[in-house]
């Protein structure tokens, strides 16, 4: 291939993808003339990228109205990447990010049974040990009740009357009614707290990480001492990890509203009321 046949080929391919950007931009589809004059290109040079673009299923033509629009080809690319997506990979970027702004501990977990597997973490300079496989009961984790919360309700139902509590500490829920109950709170809030309810002097906060089905596939969460990760230091962090947890799920495909505007709304009213989590 000469320069000039190459130079051609990289314009084409700028060309057809000024086109196919023009088309997302139009869900209803576009007409080749609006379309031409949208992409500064003659008309017939449109029509001919339109007709390989559709050879391969990148762009489908409406017969009522003859207008283009993105082709189902992009569906299934779409699904390819999110497929192919290494999970940890993609959330550890957000776990350092995390912890560099809240100086503490942040970790990843996901719910196998009735207890939380953390499969990923990052310390601050002030890191506390979390051993990476390490499994917990999922009622006395910030990451587990959380992931509890969202739960469908049979499969709740069923931890609850299954599961055998276990005292840790003072402050494990192990009744189940009050642990429905807590967990409720937790669905309604939109994010879960552990005050030292699986080791004395340990706080974590965490909140769920959705895929592109809207399920919560993981909670992302922040661990300290309870000298250090107080309270009111918690809800001013919250909106942090929200903030990761919904950047985390775009990544994964998720389409739905904000997760964290509820939440704010939660945290304000939390913080002028000085109400307990």
């Amino acid at each position: 291939m000469s320069r000039e046949e190459k130079l051609y080929a990289v314009h084409s391919v700028e060309r057809a993808l000024a086109i196919l950007e023009a088309l997302g931009q139009n869900p209803g589809g576009v007409g080749v003339t609006k379309l031409g004059k949208d992409v500064g290109l003659h008309k017939s040079t449109v029509h001919r990228l339109l007709a390989t673009l559709a050879k391969y299923g990148f762009v489908e033509q409406d017969e009522a109205t003859e207008g283009y629009r993105l082709g189902m080809k992009f569906v299934s690319l779409a699904l390819n990447f999110l497929n192919q997506l290494d999970f940890r990979r993609e959330v550890l970027p957000y776990l350092r990010e995390l912890a560099e702004v809240t100086g503490e501990t942040t970790q990843l977990a996901v719910l196998e049974g009735g207890e939380v597997l953390y499969l990923e973490r990052c310390h601050s300079q002030e890191a506390i040990t979390v051993n990476l496989g390490l499994r917990v009961p999922a009622y006395c984790t910030a990451e587990g009740k959380v992931l509890l919360a969202c739960l469908p309700e049979e499969r709740l139902r069923k931890y609850l009357e299954n599961h055998q509590f276990r005292q840790f500490t003072i402050n494990t829920i192990v009744n189940p009614e009050q642990l429905r109950l807590h967990v409720e709170r937790v669905r309604m809030q939109g994010f879960a707290v552990s005050a030292e309810e699986y080791a004395d002097s340990l706080r974590g906060v965490a909140a769920p990480v959705f895929d592109r089905h809207g399920r919560a596939v993981a909670a992302l969460g922040i661990a300290g001492p309870a000298s250090r990760l107080t309270l009111e230091r918690i809800n001013r962090l919250i909106g942090a990890l929200q903030e990761s947890c919904y950047s985390i799920s775009l990544r994964l495909g998720y389409q739905r509203g904000k997760v964290e505007e509820p939440l704010r709304e939660e945290q304000k009213s939390r913080s002028a009321k000085g109400g307990s989590y």
